[in-house]
C-alpha cells in the first residue's frame, strides 16, 4: 500500500491498481488524499515452452493481438529486442504506446476500446484467417468466442499470469477507481462500499464487473487510459 498525504478538502480516493507515481501526484496536488491498493499482481510466465512458442511466432509473417500491456511485456522479455513482422492489433491506446516502445519492427494496424470493437476490426479485413493472441490467465472468453463464429483461427498463448488479492479495507472512500475485471473481483470479495462512494471504471468489460456487485454511481472512461481516468475524477469533483 502506498499512503501520501492528506490534504486540506479531505476528498478521499482508492486506486485498486499500479498507477504511475505522476497521475498520483496531479490528484494528491490538487487536494485529494490517495490510497492506492493494488488488488491484482501480474507476472510474465518465464517457461521454456512460453519462450519456445513465442521465439516460433516471431519467425511468422503473423497477425497478433495484445488486449493489454502486461502480454506487451511479457512477450518483450521472450523476444529480446529480435526484430518483428508482424501484423498487430490491440486494445487501448496505452497498450499501443507500449507496443510501439518495446516491441522493434511493430506494425499496429488495428486499435480498439474493447475486444468487441476489436473483433469487428479484424473480422472486417476480410484476409484474415488465423491469429495470435497473447493473453493472461485469467482472460475474458469474448475475444476468441467472436473470433471463432466468424472461422477465424485463434491461437493463445498465455504469457503472464494476474493473482488476485483479497484485502479488507479499512476506511471509506468518496471514490474508488478500476482498471480490470480481477481487481473488482477481488475488492468485492470481502468489502462492501458506501452507497455514496463514486466508481471510476476503464472500458466496457471491467464496468460490466463493476455491475455485478454495485449498483453506485459509475464513470467510465471508454478509452482505456489511466491518464484520461484521473481526468475525469478532477473534473467530476471539481463540478
Amino acid at each position: 500500500m502506498s499512503r501520501f498525504a492528506m490534504p486540506a478538502n479531505n476528498i478521499s480516493i482508492l486506486i485498486t491498481g499500479d498507477i504511475d507515481k505522476a497521475l498520483v501526484e496531479q490528484l494528491t496536488s490538487k487536494g485529494f488524499t490517495v490510497d492506492v491498493i493494488p488488488f491484482i499482481k501480474t507476472a510474465s510466465i518465464n517457461s521454456a515452452i512460453v519462450q519456445q512458442q513465442v521465439e516460433h511466432i516471431s519467425t511468422l509473417d503473423a497477425t497478433v493481438i495484445f488486449t493489454s500491456a502486461n502480454a506487451v511485456e511479457a512477450v518483450h522479455q521472450s523476444l529480446s529486442n529480435k526484430k518483428i513482422n508482424w501484423k498487430i492489433y490491440c486494445v487501448g491506446e496505452q497498450t499501443k504506446s507500449v507496443i510501439e516502445k518495446l516491441l522493434t519492427g511493430a506494425n499496429v494496424i488495428g486499435v480498439a476500446d474493447d475486444a468487441v470493437h476489436l473483433s469487428q476490426k479484424i473480422t472486417s479485413a476480410n484476409n484474415i484467417n488465423e491469429v495470435y493472441f497473447f493473453c493472461g490467465d485469467k482472460r475474458r472468453d469474448t475475444l476468441p468466442h467472436l473470433l471463432d463464429t466468424a472461422n477465424i483461427t485463434v491461437h493463445e498463448v498465455k504469457v503472464y499470469t494476474t493473482t488476485i488479492f483479497q484485502h479488507t479495507l479499512t476506511k471509506e472512500y468518496d471514490a474508488v477507481l478500476f482498471f480490470s475485471p480481477s481487481a473488482v473481483k477481488g475488492l468485492f470479495a470481502y468489502n462492501g462500499l458506501n452507497t455514496k462512494t463514486v466508481l471510476f471504471s476503464i472500458g466496457h468489460t471491467t464496468t460490466g464487473e463493476i455491475k455485478n456487485y454495485s449498483s453506485n454511481k459509475l464513470i467510465v472512461t471508454e478509452n482505456p487510459s489511466k491518464e484520461l481516468m484521473i481526468k475525469k475524477l478532477v473534473a467530476f469533483f471539481n463540478e
